[in-house]
């Protein structure tokens, strides 16, 4: 997956792509409720617009 993120983010250059290590930042994890991984997250002005988790080229 991670090949596919980093050709979106080069791509998308307006866009911030985060990856965040849930075993170090366990406190943003479950602020987001992150509950399984991969989990994307897309955030706009601060506010959830979708959230997909698992994975799919």
């Amino acid at each position: 997956m991670e090949s596919s993120i980093n050709a979106m983010a080069s791509k998308y250059t307006n866009v911030d792509f985060d990856k965040i290590d849930v075993d170090d930042l366990s406190d943003v994890a479950q602020e987001f409720g992150v509950q399984a991984m991969p989990m994307f997250l897309l955030l706009k002005q601060v506010k959830e617009v979708e959230r997909v988790v698992g994975a799919k080229r």
